[in-house]
């Protein structure tokens, strides 16, 4: 008994020497690893990040961060914290009104997304003229991050919104789908074998331009296409879709692209679409997000859901 209400006296007091600030400067050092990049989201000087850790580690009696070549290191205790201090924040940012309001035509804010450039290459315009209409002060950015790399960064706060698909877990984020498209096959128009229906062993002639991030022949930009590695000649390794359409637009190689990114720039790059030989792998989008999101956020969730209509519709 007298040890419980000794815990209680204790958490009281810890409580007392717990204010907001030091909470932010916690969660951003646990996203960021480095004191630098944590000053700078914060507005405060490197010294006053690096005092702010110094009465966290005493107010939990743990290092916290233990200083690598590469940046901070959380300690175990640390990473435990991590979700219950996100949590914190989230109740104290809604017990504050901090989520009850969002004017997009007075937001000067930069939201980030994250998202498969043949994605970006379909959402940016509608989306652009969209924000020029009901947000005009507000801007956007698009980084290309597939699958765990979009999450990670989602997760980190290195981005508002991820787009694509994503084959492993998403648990512990918010998700909705966008839409389903699928694979087929491009060449430019006139190719003198295609005249006829695609057989597998034509598509296994033909030369392939691939497209990977990494500009290889290992990293695919949305994954494999096909249950089974159907055998082709790739001739060319490019890191971006509209370079692969530009590419079998001008050449004889042919390519395995989206359906809805084929069939919205087939005339501007002189293409012919093509059922492939075999069954492809369906392509589900999804739009995610963390769960605790601000109104910003959904606001712009549902201006991509709008732009992505749109481009549905022009396609």
């Amino acid at each position: 008994m007298y040890r419980n209400h000794l815990m209680k006296d204790i958490d009281k007091n810890k409580i007392k020497r717990i204010d907001g600030g030091l909470l932010l400067v916690l969660r951003e050092l646990l996203r960021q690893r480095r004191t630098t990049v944590v000053a700078e989201r914060l507005f405060m000087s490197q010294s006053a990040v690096s005092h702010a850790l110094a009465r966290l580690r005493e107010l939990f009696d743990d290092e916290l961060f233990v200083r690598r070549p590469h940046g901070l290191e959380p300690t175990r205790h640390a990473l435990e914290l991590a979700p219950r201090i996100d949590a914190l924040l989230d109740g104290l940012g809604d017990a504050l009104g901090l989520a009850t309001s969002f004017d997009p035509s007075t937001t000067t804010r930069s939201f980030r997304l994250a998202a498969p450039d043949f994605l970006a290459t379909l959402v940016v315009p509608p989306l652009l003229a969209r924000f020029a209409r009901t947000a005009p002060r507000a801007r956007f950015a698009f980084s290309q991050r597939l699958g765990q790399d979009a999450l990670s960064a989602l997760e980190r706060d290195d981005v508002d919104l991820a787009l694509g698909q994503f084959l492993g877990s998403i648990e512990g984020f918010a998700a909705e789908p966008m839409f389903d498209d699928h694979y087929c096959m491009i060449a430019r128009r006139g190719h003198p074998r295609l005249r006829k229906k695609i057989t597998r062993a034509l598509y296994a002639e033909l030369g392939h331009v691939q497209v990977s991030v990494g500009g290889d022949f290992r990293s695919p930009a949305v994954g494999s296409y096909s249950r089974k590695a159907w055998p082709h000649r790739t001739v060319a390794a490019v890191p971006r879709f509209l370079m692969a359409l530009a590419v079998v637009g001008n050449t004889d190689a042919v390519a395995v692209v989206p359906h809805r990114l084929a069939r919205a720039h087939a005339q501007r790059f002189g293409l012919a679409l093509h059922e492939l030989p075999f069954r492809p792998n369906p392509i589900h989008v999804l739009a995610v997000r963390r769960p605790h999101d601000d109104l910003a956020t959904r606001w712009l969730l549902d201006q991509v859901k709008d732009s992505v209509a749109h481009s549905e519709g022009d396609a």
